[in-house]
C-alpha cells in the first residue's frame, strides 16, 4: 500500500503540475530538485536501474538525463488532478535529440505519464514514471524494426538479436 502524502488541494495539484514542467524544461537540476521532498521515493525503472531514495541519488538521476538528452523538453497535455488522494497524473509529450554516443541525429517525440503519487510538505515525496522507452529507441533508428511482432515478443527478438 502507498501511504498518502499531505492534503491537497486541485488548485495545488494543477499549479505544481505548471511549476513540474516548468522546472524540468529549465534543464537546471536545482531548479528541478527544489519541488523534492528530501525523502523522495523515485521510481523510474524504464530509465533507471533501481528505485530512488532521497536527494542525493535523485540529483544524479536528473544530471544524468540531462547529460544523455541536453535538449529534452517536456510539453503538457493534460494534468489529471484527485485531490482527495492526494495525487496527479502529468501526461507529456517529450521530444529529445538522441544521445551524442548513438552517434545520430535522430530526434524523438512521444507520450508519457508522470505519476505523483504522495507530498509532504508541499514537496512531491513519491513519483512513478511510464513511458515507452523503446519506441524513442525505435525512432534514434538504434533498434532493429519491430515487423509484425506483438507484445513481449519483440523485446525477446532484441534479446535473441544481442546473443548471436
Amino acid at each position: 500500500m502507498i501511504p498518502k502524502g499531505d492534503p491537497v488541494t486541485e488548485e495545488f495539484l494543477r499549479d505544481f503540475c505548471h511549476r513540474w514542467a516548468a522546472a524540468w524544461n529549465s534543464l537546471d537540476t536545482g531548479t528541478v530538485m527544489r519541488l523534492m521532498h528530501p525523502d523522495i521515493v523515485w521510481e523510474d525503472l524504464v530509465f533507471w536501474p533501481r528505485v530512488i531514495h532521497g536527494h542525493e541519488e535523485l540529483r544524479e538521476y536528473v544530471d544524468t538525463i540531462y547529460r544523455v538528452m541536453p535538449d529534452v523538453r517536456f510539453e503538457e497535455v493534460q494534468t489529471f488532478a484527485a485531490p482527495a488522494d492526494g495525487r496527479a497524473l502529468f501526461l507529456f509529450r517529450q521530444t529529445c535529440s538522441a544521445p551524442a554516443s548513438f552517434g545520430t541525429d535522430k530526434k524523438a517525440t512521444t507520450y508519457g505519464c508522470d505519476i505523483l503519487l504522495a507530498f509532504k510538505d508541499g514537496l512531491l515525496s513519491r513519483y512513478l514514471a511510464q513511458y515507452d522507452l523503446v519506441q524513442i529507441m525505435s525512432q534514434f533508428d538504434v533498434l532493429p524494426p519491430r515487423a509484425d511482432r506483438i507484445g513481449g515478443a519483440y523485446l525477446l527478438s532484441l534479446l535473441r538479436a544481442g546473443t548471436r
